[in-house]
């Protein structure tokens, strides 16, 4: 059984910003190249009709991809969505040119062939995701299939929405849809944790596991407390050899060492989305002298907190300015 506090907890720093979406009708024979222009953009693919293949230069075997089908690319990799593959293929700028639209688009294109529909679209996540233990052990593809060709209920539902405000394009639909592709990545996130076997010793099957799964979400929800491995053992209960070990086996590190780096990441969204004092952002991570905080801050991000929260305020600024 999902331990939320676990998961929602461990999403709760995980922002998406910058979010776009589009509604694609394809008829065959049409194949469309998506580039890889950040790194950090977060690429989603969804059949409504219809279906289609995905190719990753190699990287994976032509992934083929079916009416109800979700696939996210979590490090934004250059890739290909065609009907066949021996379909002719253009970059997707071309395609934009050829049906301009203000706002979120409808796009048409291809021959006269069979019709396959797509609701696709871009997210970045918000802050450092190279520190976070969520977006660092899921892996690089997301494949959420079908249910016997339709789509999952909790995907439907969602889906509908995105679909309707692209289609409808009334005032705020940008912010509500932005909304609902953070609703669409928790949601998919929460299907593949589900559907890991505990056999894969994975640190996301830690948020399944029934004694873990509350070690972690009291580290997450209070790490301010004085949390020692012993302290966290009582709570579960286990004895604390036994936990330190099963800790270490699910998670990868030690218990206090994983509540160091949850510290420092709640630090760091405190420092970017808050305007507490350094010494106040210490106490709430459970730090009681500021001298030691910085000292681990830096040690964890490579900067102090002051400049990590500069550069965290230039950076948001960018985006403010590129999304006008």
């Amino acid at each position: 059984m999902l331990i939320p506090d676990a998961l929602t907890d461990i999403l709760q720093p995980v922002r998406l910003e910058s979010t776009h979406a589009a509604y694609f009708q394809f008829t065959s024979p049409w194949g469309i190249r998506i580039p890889n222009d950040d790194d950090d953009e977060a690429v989603f693919h969804i059949v409504m009709r219809g279906q289609c293949w995905l190719l990753l230069n190699g990287q994976f075997p032509p992934i083929p991809l079916a009416s109800g089908d979700l696939v996210i690319l979590l490090q934004g990799h250059e890739h290909i969505v065609c009907d066949d593959l021996a379909s002719p293929v253009v970059d997707l700028e071309k395609v934009i040119v050829i049906q301009p639209n203000h706002g979120y688009k409808q796009i048409s294109y291809g021959g006269n062939g069979q019709e396959t529909e797509l609701v696709s679209g871009c997210f970045q996540f918000q802050g450092d995701r190279h520190h976070n233990p969520l977006l660092l052990a899921l892996p690089p593809l997301i494949h959420i299939k079908n249910e016997a060709g339709q789509l999952v209920p909790w995907l439907e539902t969602t889906l509908q929405f995105i679909a309707s405000e692209i289609a409808i394009g009334q005032l705020g639909c940008q912010n509500l849809v932005a909304r609902l592709i953070d609703v669409l990545f928790i949601q998919a996130v929460r299907a593949y944790i589900n559907g890991l076997s505990k056999k894969q010793g994975n640190w996301l099957c830690a948020l399944t596991d029934a004694e873990i799964g509350i070690s972690l979400s009291l580290m997450h929800r209070y790490p301010e407390k004085f949390w020692t491995v012993a302290s966290l053992a009582q709570k579960i209960p286990m004895s604390r050899s036994a936990f330190a070990a099963r800790f270490v086996q699910l998670v990868g590190q030690s218990p206090m060492r994983y509540l160091t780096s949850w510290r420092m990441m709640k630090a760091a969204d405190l420092l970017r989305e808050s305007q507490l004092g350094i010494r106040e952002i210490a106490t709430q991570v459970g730090y009681e002298s500021e001298v030691a905080f910085r000292k681990s801050f830096k040690r964890w991000a490579g900067v102090a907190p002051g400049i990590y929260r500069r550069r965290s305020c230039i950076s948001k600024l960018s985006l403010q300015e590129s999304a006008v």
